[in-house]
């Protein structure tokens, strides 16, 4: 669990500067050409924005990707928010080399604004010590969700909140898709079709994710990255937040 961690208390620490860009004025990223080599079930070619950043994709530096990723939860930068207030959502996360333990993901809040909702996603490590991981995503009808900040607690110590604004499913981040199906999950409580995407970041490393409608929170039924496999295991309704003190703000300082 603490190797899962790590980073997340990494980027917390660095993020009072900015992740989103190489420079103050970077602007959005160009175009690219669709990435070689992605090809789907059929072999045939994706879609052709596969590998290629949107063009409301902020450029990232690339030695800040691996801090900028630990910002964003991993099942929701590979799902997709399904933001339903009380819904929850189990897995059992099972470390390289160790000892499986479970994890809570929950939208536990949600506070309408003028131009979209701010939802507030909590993700639960119920190990020992316990670790929660709260989310803000903002939202307008069906856009792409914002992460506005994210907070760290660790009792008996005081939560810290930093500034993130990312795009929760940023195309850097994500990686470059190289292969995609459609599949189908045969049994238990969450079977029926599905979505099996594969992506490459930057180190060579892949990540593979199956989505699925059926499953609330994040639309995660299972997740593989080099750490970890996270398994969706059940899910509910009546989650509650489970942030019981006021997080220490933590502003982003200004670029040199």
């Amino acid at each position: 669990m603490r190797r899962l961690l790590v980073p997340v208390c990494t980027a917390v620490l660095l993020s009072a500067t900015p992740a989103m860009s190489a420079a103050p004025d970077a602007g959005l990223t160009p175009s690219r050409p669709a990435a070689k080599g992605v090809s789907t079930d059929a072999g045939t070619p994706a879609p052709s924005d596969a590998g290629k950043a949107a063009s409301s994709d902020s450029p990232i530096a690339p030695e800040r990707l691996a801090e900028a990723r630990a910002l964003v939860p991993p099942l929701l930068l590979y799902g997709q928010l399904q933001p339903v207030v009380g819904t929850w959502v189990e897995y059992l996360v099972t470390p390289k080399g160790g000892k499986g333990f479970p994890v809570r993901a929950a939208v536990v809040g949600e506070t309408p604004r003028e131009r979209d909702t701010l939802y507030q996603v909590e993700v639960d490590y119920q190990t020992a010590p316990r670790a929660l991981i709260i989310v803000w995503v903002a939202r307008a009808g069906t856009a792409r969700p914002m992460v506005e900040r994210l907070a760290l607690s660790v009792p008996p110590n005081t939560p810290v909140s930093v500034p993130v604004d990312l795009l929760a499913d940023h195309t850097e981040l994500r990686g470059a898709l190289v292969r995609q199906r459609d599949t189908e999950l045969r049994s238990g409580p969450f079977a029926g079709k599905a979505r099996e995407q594969t992506f490459r970041i930057e180190t060579g490393t892949q990540v593979t994710v199956v989505t699925a409608n059926q499953v609330p929170v994040f639309g995660v039924e299972s997740l593989r990255e080099a750490e970890a496999l996270w398994t969706a295991q059940k899910s509910g309704t009546g989650a509650r937040p489970a942030l019981d003190a006021v997080p220490l703000t933590l502003p982003r300082l200004p670029v040199p």
